[in-house]
């Protein structure tokens, strides 16, 4: 499969820069507002802390939010929850994943295990569980739809804002308080889900003979589909160094199952000159429950709106990654330094004695013990007097010659 593989790089490079330059850079998954489809729930009406840190009455509308994928070829949505009390969505904002670690919110309480009390929510929850299979979770007698969405979106800005649900507020809705209450008695935190897809880092560089990598891949992807410009010789490997099993298509080379890919070098052999493999991955993946999604106001920078995906929905998602290396230009030579011959005179003689090595520094040094930083003044004197003796024996050949002329 390896020498497959090998066969396979040196077609692709032919093809490959054709394709990627028709690509973007990267291609994201990003969402876009889609008013038509959102779902109501029931208004609340919740204690909250203002700018002092002093709890006020607060009412806000409850909805499930429905968002276009505008990568997507399908033009497929994806509904959501908001995790961050309303802030302006414009419908021209576009919301891209991050991780929760990256929740813009100043006073978020989005940390911890508060985002894993929210998936865990999400994952009982309308619409990624149908309303019968709520009410059969949690009997709560009436509960409707309504309700469902009201509570959920109650007990998500619980966890992401330290809102809280008026429970003695008698415009609530006594199964919104009831299910609220249940939610929040029994999260208990989950594992974050993987993103749709991911690489790290996006480029690294290396010298020939020696893995370039590792590149790390997460997604929720069943196959991921690999293409590459790989200059001939230049493989990749999976975690444990033996080629990944690829399959040669037409339009770049496939490898199966995710876990193949969870990370990645290049092999680079000795000898390769300076170069570049270019990656290209990508999948129809899901956009996982509980993924993060933040869109930034285009009328200020610093005001933001932070979503949460309540279903999943597949998305087609590419990212790229870049392997360079340079050959160097290998171990120096040693390099020669002539020291210049020390002079020692004495006083029993007026003979100079040439010495041919260096004299030994005095102890403790000073100002005439300086390194030697230019070559003999010998050399270009004995130079000089090659060059003399050859013009002298040049002249006495050419008298000679007219001589015998």
């Amino acid at each position: 499969m390896a020498s497959r593989f090998r066969i396979g790089t040196a077609l692709l490079g032919a093809t490959a820069a054709l394709a990627f330059s028709a690509l973007p850079a990267h291609a994201d998954v990003t969402i876009t507002p889609d008013r038509g489809g959102s779902e109501q729930g029931h208004r609340v009406w919740l204690k909250v802390l203002d700018k002092d840190n002093v709890e006020v009455p607060k009412d806000e509308p409850t909805s499930v939010i429905k968002l276009r994928i505008t990568d997507d070829e399908n033009r497929s949505n994806v509904f959501a929850y908001c995790v961050e009390l309303p802030t302006p969505l414009l419908d021209d904002d576009i919301l891209k994943e991050v991780d929760w670690e990256k929740h813009p919110g100043k006073n978020t309480k989005f940390t911890g295990e508060n985002p894993g009390k929210v998936l865990w929510i999400l994952n009982r929850s309308y619409p990624n569980k149908s309303v019968k299979e709520v009410k059969d979770e949690f009997p709560i007698k009436d509960l409707n739809k309504e309700d469902i969405i009201a509570a959920t979106q109650a007990a998500l800005w619980h966890f992401s804002d330290d809102a809280k649900l008026d429970v003695n507020n008698k415009k609530n809705d006594p199964q919104v308080v009831e299910l609220y209450k249940t939610f929040l008695a029994k999260a208990t935190p989950e594992a974050a889900p993987k993103p749709t897809l991911t690489i790290t880092p996006e480029s690294k560089e290396g010298v020939p003979g020696t893995p370039i990598g590792p590149f790390e891949v997460k997604t929720t992807a069943d196959e991921v589909k690999l293409t590459g410009n790989l200059p001939a010789g230049v493989t990749v490997v999976g975690k444990d160094g033996k080629p990944l099993d690829v399959q040669q298509k037409s339009d770049g080379l496939s490898i199966k199952g995710t876990e193949k890919i969870s990370e990645f070098s290049v092999i680079v052999p000795t000898g390769t000159p300076d170069g570049q493999a270019t990656f290209k991955l990508s999948a129809q993946a899901d956009i996982a429950v509980g993924r993060l999604f933040v869109a930034h106001n285009k009328s200020s920078d610093n005001v933001a709106q932070s979503l949460v995906v309540a279903q999943p929905q597949k998305a087609k998602v590419e990212k790229e990654a870049k392997a360079t290396w340079k050959a160097g230009t290998g171990p120096t030579q040693p390099t020669t330094t002539t020291t210049t011959a020390t002079t020692t005179t004495t006083p029993e003689t007026t003979t100079p004695t040439t010495s041919t090595t260096p004299a030994n520094p005095a102890p403790g040094g000073g100002e005439d013990d300086l390194a030697s930083t230019g070559a003999s003044i010998l050399w270009p004197l004995l130079g000089g007097l090659v060059l003399v003796g050859a013009g002298v024996g040049a002249l006495f050949v050419v008298r000679r010659n007219k001589a015998g002329a």
